[in-house]
């Protein structure tokens, strides 16, 4: 439905032998604002997603079809679904074999402070032995970071028409 509602533009491209065509393609550099929608927290639901859900799984879930996945997507102002959209337990431990190496996810990535675990501090071998600073290993740290994102908002349903029948009209 997303980019069904999209204008159309001709989209000219060239073939290996030198020929052009043109493709009729939407525009999908078309943006729209619907910021009273999602700015305004009353009109929003929070969930907590599980390990297996995708926009298209909430969206059906919640909206009763996986064609609103942009719905959630634009509720929580997620452009990337690789990047933004939390990882489930395997692939996060994926993640962290690839971008720490796959001995080192249990490798020292920082140290913070045992009471405000907010705060990150310098290595000191007393007060770790003491208990005053705690190791955050890099699996622990991409998992806190993962588990941020599985907090979400959805459009409350009884505003979804409304949603839809404004974006239709903004965007042509």
């Amino acid at each position: 439905m997303y980019f069904k509602q999209m204008p159309k533009i001709k989209y000219p491209w060239e073939d290996k032998n030198g020929k052009f065509h043109g493709a009729v393609v939407p525009d999908i550099f078309r943006r729209v604002q619907l910021d009273k929608f999602f700015k305004n927290r009353t009109l929003l639901v929070e969930i907590f997603l599980d390990d297996k859900d995708t926009p298209e799984s909430v969206a059906h879930d919640y909206y009763g079809s996986v064609n609103y996945h942009w719905i959630v997507l634009l509720s929580n102002d997620i452009i990337d679904v690789n990047r933004e959209w939390p990882l489930s337990t395997e692939a996060l431990g994926n993640y962290v074999k690839d971008k720490y190496g796959a001995d080192n996810s249990s490798d020292v990535h920082h140290y913070v402070d045992s009471t405000h675990e907010e705060l990150i501090v310098d290595w000191d071998a007393a007060k770790l032995a003491s208990g005053t600073i705690k190791a955050i290993t890099n699996y622990d740290y991409e998992s806190e970071r993962n588990d941020k994102k599985r907090q979400i908002f959805l459009l409350n349903k009884r505003y979804v028409k409304d949603l839809v029948s404004q974006y239709k009209k903004l965007v042509k």
